[in-house]
């Protein structure tokens, strides 16, 4: 009956419905009961504690001296509203010894119990420290003047090892007192604590707090005394006790003593008063930030900006004009963060400067403390200004600001030409506007490769077929577990899954850890940013036609894709140049049929670049593996360089057949012999399972070939599966 009981109770206490008690005779009758278990009780008194009455008092005082349960009872007993629970305390007193009658102490203390002090102050001198200190601390909590006098009676006599503790409880009462507004007693034991000899450091600054808050405004005078003095333990607590003080004469008095400290001593207050945010702070912290030491200037920069004095944003604009050391770049991270509509008139009186320097340091701030309509202010500056650092400025600015609305601008300026470093700015900030406006996109997805296992050179498996049915059947995301991808290729070790893939064309690369999944997606760039690019290389000649060239190879898809093909036929050799490097540099499979044209050409430059791009997109290819070798093969007659011959045997490794594994152990004696090796080891685990006998001798030789011991490893492991 009583375990129903209890259980209920406690059903209804915890959905804490207002209209629903504990039923606190249950409870009683729990505690009461032999046959509950240790835990029933300590529920029943964790419950008592929150709907407990004087009914409660006598069995839970019943407790106090029981092992398990006494700790309950106390946190039962603590909270109840009710004049028993201290006559029980009391009386406990007298009859318990030990940890339970510190913990009696303890609960005396919690419930503020003034009648207790006498019974408390003569355990003052019990010989058990424990009970000597914790009695200390609860006449303290108690707070009264006459349980205060008890432990000020006894610091004379007291032993080292109870004099933090009785200083402990000595500071309680002082707060307490302070608090029940009895301020000229809780002075006298503040004053008593911070020149209590043999005091410890905490005691005393403790001490000089609680008497300097006390007095307020009156307080001032000690506290600039600690200020001027050589105790730096006081110096600190000084500063720290500032912070506390509402005086507004505090800050005046601080400031008024700033320049007749030491370096040390004005950081520190620099940065009080900065926190403290007084203007009466402003005037002395703007001198020592035109004139200070170099640490004590920067500090004090900070500090006047802090408390957003005014008349501080002229010198910030000086100093960061200056260029000189960390004062001015702090300065100008303090100017583009000054508060209030000083700071705005401040970055607008900068722009408007006659001096260009000035109006480069507008630009640069503009961009920090305005974000997007900084943008409409900047593009006035990169279009019409008549200096060229200016408008230099205002286009970096630019880059990580502009949105679609200022690309069209952006493009007129960049149409204009005026000179290698604008173009190159502009073209800068137009290619990390596209990057900006990429955005998921799914489509037509081909996994090209998915490997799952302790990447990159523990054991794997190839599951690329795998994941491409999960494509084929309307998957998109991908978890990587065993479950999912058909076993456990590394037992006990960490494993990873990588699926290389193409969205319509657009090759993607991603790569998590076992658990968590993948989405085929890839980033697109916005038509909205493509399509005005595409129409300004129709407009454009020279460098800025160049430039956009190269913005489109960062844009990507098909209308760029075409537009850098148009400009191979371009009239300008510069034009044409540039479209052979960009469009041989394309990032998609898309560009392959145009770049395997390009391989036929008969300029020698255009070959070998055309070449590299052709072996590159090979294997993003959506296209079937026999081709994929094909198309491979023709490249391997064509590459006469070292480089061409590394990237070939690169693809050949992501292109798994046995006719690729032949090709690569072709160079397992030559120069790139390493490469092959990797190559050799990627192609020959995909295909063992097919090709056994084919791919066990070649295994064989890159573990005897290699100098990487770890993939000499996979070499032998791979070996293995070929002989079963």
């Amino acid at each position: 009956m009583w375990k129903t009981a209890l259980t209920l109770a406690l059903a209804a206490l915890l959905m804490a419905a207002p209209a629903v008690r504990a039923d606190e005779a249950e409870l009683i009758a729990t505690l009461k009961s032999a046959d509950a278990s240790v835990k029933d009780k300590a529920d029943a008194c964790r419950l008592l504690s929150r709907c407990g009455t004087a009914k409660a008092v006598p069995v839970l005082a019943g407790l106090l001296d029981q092992p398990n349960l006494a700790h309950y009872a106390r946190y039962a007993l603590e909270p109840i509203p009710a004049p028993e629970v201290d006559e029980a305390l009391r009386a406990a007193l007298g009859k318990l010894t030990g940890l339970h009658r510190v913990g009696v102490i303890a609960s005396i203390g919690v419930r503020k119990d003034a009648k207790a002090v006498a019974a408390l102050a003569a355990l003052l001198k019990d010989a058990d420290p424990t009970t000597a200190q914790t009695a200390a601390k609860s006449l303290g909590q108690i707070g009264t003047v006459e349980a205060a006098k008890a432990i000020e009676d006894s610091l004379a006599s007291v032993s080292d090892e109870n004099r933090s503790n009785f200083c402990e409880g000595l500071l309680r009462a002082a707060e307490a007192l302070s608090e029940k507004g009895q301020v000229d007693q809780a002075i006298a034991l503040y004053d008593k604590l911070r020149t209590l000899p043999k005091a410890p450091h905490q005691v005393r600054t403790a001490g000089f707090r609680g008497v300097v808050l006390a007095r307020q405004a009156q307080g001032i005078p000690m506290l600039m005394e600690a200020v001027r003095g050589d105790d730096w333990i006081l110096v600190g607590a000084a500063a720290r006790t500032a912070l506390e003080l509402k005086a507004p004469e505090t800050s005046k008095a601080l400031a008024d003593e700033l320049p007749k400290l030491n370096a040390d001593k004005q950081i520190l207050f620099c940065q009080t008063l900065g926190l403290r945010g007084d203007a009466a702070a402003g005037p002395a912290l703007l001198e020592l930030a035109k004139n200070g030491k170099e640490g004590v200037q920067v500090v004090a920069i900070r500090s006047v900006t802090q408390i957003g004095y005014a008349p501080a944003v002229p010198v910030l604009a000086q100093l960061a004009l200056s260029g000189a050391g960390e004062a001015a770049s702090v300065a100008r991270s303090c100017l583009a963060s000054f508060p209030g509509k000083e700071g705005d008139q401040a970055i607008g009186s900068l722009l408007a400067a006659g001096d260009a320097k000035a109006r480069c340091l507008g630009a640069e701030l503009v961009a920090q403390r305005f974000s997007g309509p900084a943008a409409a202010v900047l593009l006035i500056k990169a279009a019409d200004d008549q200096d060229e650092s200016v408008r230099l400025a205002a286009i970096k600015a630019l880059r990580d600001t502009a949105g679609l609305s200022e690309l069209a601008p952006m493009l007129a300026v960049l149409l204009k030409g005026r000179g290698d470093a604008e173009i190159k700015a502009v073209e800068s900030a137009v290619g990390a506007l596209c990057a900006r406006q990429t955005a998921p996109a799914s489509g037509n997805v081909t996994v090209v490769k998915a490997v799952y296992g302790s990447l990159p050179n523990g054991p794997m498996a190839d599951v690329t077929k795998k994941v491409a049915k999960l494509v084929k059947d309307g998957t998109l995301t991908i978890e990587a577990s065993n479950s999912a991808l058909g076993g456990d290729p590394a037992q006990g070790l960490v494993k990873k899954l990588k699926i290389d893939y193409t969205v319509s064309g657009q090759p993607a690369t991603k790569t998590v850890g076992e658990g968590e999944n993948i989405t085929l997606t890839t980033a697109v760039v916005s038509s909205a940013c493509v399509d005005p690019v595409v129409e300004a290389v129709a407009k454009a000649k020279g460098e800025p036609k160049l430039a956009l060239l190269r913005i489109l190879r960062t844009a990507g898809g098909p209308k760029a894709l075409q537009a850098v093909q148009a400009a191979l036929n371009d009239s300008d050799p510069q034009v044409k140049d540039t479209a052979v490097r960009v469009l041989c540099d394309w990032t998609s499979p898309d560009a392959l049929p145009a770049v395997a044209e390009l391989t036929k050409s008969s300029d020698n430059k255009v070959k070998i670049l055309s070449l590299r791009g052709y072996i590159r997109l090979i294997p993003q290819a959506n296209l079937p593996v026999e081709k994929k070798v094909e198309m491979l093969q023709q490249a391997a007659a064509l590459a006469t360089q070292t480089a061409e011959k590394r990237l070939l045997l690169a693809a050949l490794g992501d292109v798994p057949s046995l006719q690729s594994l032949e090709m690569v152990a072709a160079h397992l004696d030559g120069e790139l012999k390493e490469e092959a090796c990797i190559a050799a080891v990627s192609i020959g685990d995909r295909i063992v399972g097919s090709n056994p006998a084919e791919v066990k001798p070649v295994m064989q030789k890159v573990a005897k070939t290699t100098r990487d011991k770890q993939l000499a490893a996979r070499a032998n492991a791979v070996f293995k599966k070929a002989r079963k």
